[in-house]
């Protein structure tokens, strides 16, 4: 096919998506006979977006090198071009980013004042009019644990220490913020705006629609559904069990805050409580067993605010008192990416060697970006079975075989670029994170139906739930689950992370420059993988 064809099919194909485009946004029918565009004459009317306000945190300061894929820069843009797409103009979209629950609070005060005074209504339109129809989405900017991204529940970050005091009077800030911004919103409501909360309740408040990001439970539950299916422990015997261990790590400096780790192991416990009590799945270090309940939180939490609190509770665990005595361990349930990468370093330490065999141990970075540009395929491999011990009565715990320090499967969350490298080489079995991309175009949509007074009930993505505490709409948002098997088409193609940046943060882990992938990427060498990311 030549140039010129391929550009003539290119314009009808963009010709064709403006035409439907603007038969969607103007209400176009089409003839059953000629197949051909029809518009009537109150179509234009009907078609008012009205107005969307967006009240959004702003990325995190962050001193460290770690930067999450879930980050709110990449939630906010997504959700704006969805709201372009969905038909809202610039003029008709207003947005507010905040780096501070107290800046947020006063930005949506101004915001629903000025709204709410004669002159806009007069430029804009009364908000119980359709011309003037207002949706309202609002992410309080909350404090996080940032060890999960910057979607999740704050509980706090690693190496930040404040003190019982400063603490105390950062919540007594947050609070009266909250206050405040459920005030505005209420005003705003009663004046008949609409309005869709993201992730943190907001107390003395009740949205139209609720979307939670993500929770605890959904956190530990998506992991814990991934060990069940990467381990087959429906196919595991009695006899032959998974040594499975779940980290429970507690950021928070006082130690007083339980609520995140105890929703965590709720949906934790949910999954692989049932292989505990049909004894298809055991606990080396006994900290979980058949009589384990999903109260029992406390059992597997331990203080992780550094990673030489991580290594040594694993390490403590796992390790034995004879020299050549080894723990088997399959799975690890490491709840984010911090403390998978800290785990690495302590089974390294241990002398557990190889990876997770979903990729041959030998497959590099190299090889990973050669797949993607379609060079060659990723010759994977099943996990196998760990050898059974010839003793059966011996406990599992203490077996002494070669393959007994065989590399575990090792699940996180967060999706840090800088642990991205782990996912390639098969030292962490996988990641995961909110797939903002699946979902910013349903929130677009019911912005759009909320402004239209439109039914909600034709989404099929919304379900009415109490986790707001009152029975309300409610979005879920999608999680995506990572490993090397699936990173082109999780991470790559949607635009979370480049192949530049992964062959960057490659070359940072790799210290011998001969084998560092960037490189590779940075010669002139177009025969390199990794030339691919330029």
């Amino acid at each position: 096919m030549g140039k010129g064809t391929s550009h003539i099919i290119r314009a009808f194909v963009s010709l064709a998506m403006a035409g439907s485009l603007m038969c969607a946004t103007a209400g176009c029918s089409t003839d059953p006979l000629t197949g051909t565009a029809t518009t009537s004459p109150s179509a234009t009317t009907a078609a008012s977006t009205g107005h969307v306000a967006l009240f959004l945190p702003s990325n995190s300061p962050n001193l460290s090198q770690n930067v999450p894929l879930n980050n709110w820069n990449t939630l906010n843009d997504s959700l704006e071009n969805a709201l372009s797409t969905g038909g809202f103009s610039g003029k008709s979209m207003n947005r507010e980013t905040s780096g501070s629950l107290a800046s947020q609070s006063d930005a949506l005060k101004r915001y629903v004042q000025e709204r709410l005074n004669a002159d806009s209504k007069e430029q804009y339109g009364d908000p119980q009019t359709e011309q003037g129809a207002t949706t309202i989405v609002i992410a309080p900017a909350v404090r996080l644990d940032r060890n999960y991204g910057e979607y999740s529940h704050f509980i706090t970050t690693p190496n930040q220490e404040p003190s019982d005091q400063d603490a105390s009077d950062t919540d007594s800030d947050e609070s009266s913020s909250m206050r405040q911004i459920a005030d505005s919103l209420n005003k705003a409501k009663n004046a008949g705006m609409h309005v869709v909360v993201l992730g943190n309740p907001i107390d003395g408040f009740v949205p139209n629609v609720y979307v939670p990001l993500v929770t605890a439970a959904d956190i530990g539950r998506m992991q814990a559904q991934q060990i069940v299916s990467k381990l087959d422990l429906d196919a595991v015997s009695e006899s032959n069990p998974k040594a499975i261990e779940v980290l429970l790590p507690n950021t928070d400096p006082s130690g007083k805050n339980n609520s995140f780790q105890a929703q965590a192991f709720e949906g934790i416990w949910e999954v692989l409580g049932p292989y505990f009590r049909q004894r298809k799945a055991y606990s080396p270090s006994q900290r979980l067993s058949f009589f384990t309940t999903k109260s029992d939180y406390k059992d597997v939490m331990f203080k992780a605010t550094k990673d030489s609190q991580i290594e040594d509770e694993l390490k403590s665990r796992l390790e034995t008192k004879g020299r050549d005595a080894a723990v088997r361990i399959d799975g690890i349930l490491a709840m984010n990416d911090f403390t998978a990468a800290a785990s690495i370093k302590a089974l390294k330490t241990m002398g557990y060697s190889g990876s997770s065999m979903d990729v041959n141990p030998s497959i590099t970075i190299f090889d990973v970006v050669g797949n993607i540009a379609g060079r060659k395929p990723l010759n994977r491999q099943r996990v196998p079975d760990p050898a059974q011990s010839g003793d059966e009565s011996a406990q599992p715990s203490q077996t002494t075989k070669t393959d007994s320090k065989q590399w575990p499967i090792i699940t996180g969350f967060g999706a840090y670029i800088s642990d991205i490298p782990n996912i390639v080489n098969g030292l962490q079995w996988m990641t995961g994170l909110v797939d903002v991309h699946a979902n910013t175009g349903t929130i677009a949509q019911i912005a759009l139906q909320l402004n239209r007074k439109e039914k909600l009930s034709n989404i099929a993505e919304l379900k009415t739930s109490d986790d707001y505490g009152s029975e309300i709409p409610t979005l879920h948002m999608t999680l995506l689950a990572v490993s090397a098997a699936n990173l082109k088409a999780a991470l790559i193609d949607p635009g979370y992370i480049s192949l530049a940046v992964m062959c960057r943060w490659d070359a940072i882990r790799n210290r011998e420059p001969a084998e560092s992938a960037l490189d590779a990427g940075m010669t002139p060498d177009r025969d390199s993988p990794c030339a691919q990311c330029a």
